[in-house]
């Protein structure tokens, strides 16, 4: 029995060696460890061998897609019957559709990776908030059955020592989710050095994203992702203001110093990916001390629940307080009710100095 990942020694004069530089399956009716050179250099197989009464050998290649994954091998115990022809045709049948199998695990497994490490390359590793709010972010993966999503954050420097904060969810999952999450994240980037306000922001990052998608439809290519959200907010330290736009977005959550909180009442607007309406910019009141809190669906909508029911329960996470807004946010992230979540949950708070 070996582990997976453990490296096994094979003599390069054995016949597992000769498959796989062949590809061509081998048949040895008759396997006498006394007899087999090759096993000379092998005592530990020979050993097991002779101990389990192996008498007869069977290797086949094992192909999928014209890529040679490895060898499939057979012994015989205790039927005393060699192998012949009719049981190499047998195995190769068995064999042909395993390697099926395993290769389009190989892939899903390689396009996950994939995914997940450029999620992670486009998000940032630290955010800052500066003079003007401090601020603490969580991401939490999906579960790997589902896929890598296109969530994003960001926070963003703007004259006059105010701050754009930014979360964002493409729909869909894998690598065209978490591609362009990255576009759109880099997109908003540039948007945001141009100052507009908020509801100007997303109508530019709406045209955008449709061009996004029409360059991939005339392209040829597989357009996984057709909308996604976001929310835009520029908080303003002179003023205690903050200015925002959504998209298709949960609304955020806001903490009073009080200890009160509250998801406001604001324009949802569409999604992006849709071109129809502006998106309206709203304004809020953030008092020294106020705690805002933008976050994706995966953070409050539950499968057979309203979304009420995720919203009051982030809501009483907020008001429980916390030494420090990193621990905050680890405690919210704490009452999902499965880990990993079905879907990707992005959380990024801000407190203004």
């Amino acid at each position: 029995m070996w582990l997976n990942g453990e490296v096994v020694y094979v003599p390069e004069t054995s016949p597992f060696m000769q498959v796989l530089s062949s590809g061509r399956p081998l048949l040895h009716p008759v396997l006498d460890p006394s007899h087999e050179a090759w096993l000379a250099d092998d005592p530990a197989r020979a050993a097991k061998i002779r101990e389990f009464g192996m008498h007869s050998l069977l290797i086949l290649p094992i192909h999928a897609r014209g890529v040679l994954l490895g060898v499939a091998v057979f012994v015989r115990t205790s039927n005393p019957t060699p192998f012949d022809d009719n049981d190499r045709l047998l195995a190769e049948e068995l064999v042909a559709r395993a390697a099926l199998s395993l290769d389009n695990a190989r892939r899903y497994t390689r396009e996950h990776n994939t995914a997940l490490a450029l999620q992670r390359s486009l998000l940032p590793r630290r955010v800052h908030g500066g003079t003007a709010m401090e601020v603490a972010a969580r991401y939490l993966p999906a579960d790997a059955e589902e896929g890598v999503g296109g969530d994003w954050f960001d926070v963003i420097g703007l004259p006059g020592g105010r701050l754009a904060l930014v979360v964002g969810d493409v729909v869909g999952h894998g690598v065209n989710a978490a591609a362009t999450m990255g576009r759109l994240g880099m997109a908003i980037r540039t948007l945001a050095d141009l100052d507009l306000p908020p509801g100007e922001v997303l109508t530019r990052l709406d045209r955008t994203f449709i061009r996004l998608t029409e360059d991939e439809e005339e392209g040829g290519g597989e357009v996984a992702t057709m909308s996604a959200t976001c929310v835009y907010a520029v908080y303003d330290p002179a003023t205690r203001t903050c200015a925002l736009a959504l998209a298709g977005h949960p609304p955020p959550a806001v903490v009073h110093r009080g200890g009160d909180c509250s998801f406001p009442d604001l324009p949802h607007g569409l999604p992006l990916g849709v071109g129809l309406l502006p998106f309206p910019t709203a304004e809020l009141e953030l008092p020294a001390g106020s705690l805002l809190a933008l976050f994706t669906d995966g953070l409050v909508e539950e499968r057979d629940q309203d979304i009420e029911v995720g919203l009051r329960r982030v809501g009483r996470a907020l008001t429980r307080g916390a030494s420090s807004l990193e621990d905050l946010g680890t405690a919210v992230i704490g009452t999902l009710p499965a880990t990993p979540p079905p879907d990707d949950v992005t959380l990024l708070l801000a407190r203004g100095l």
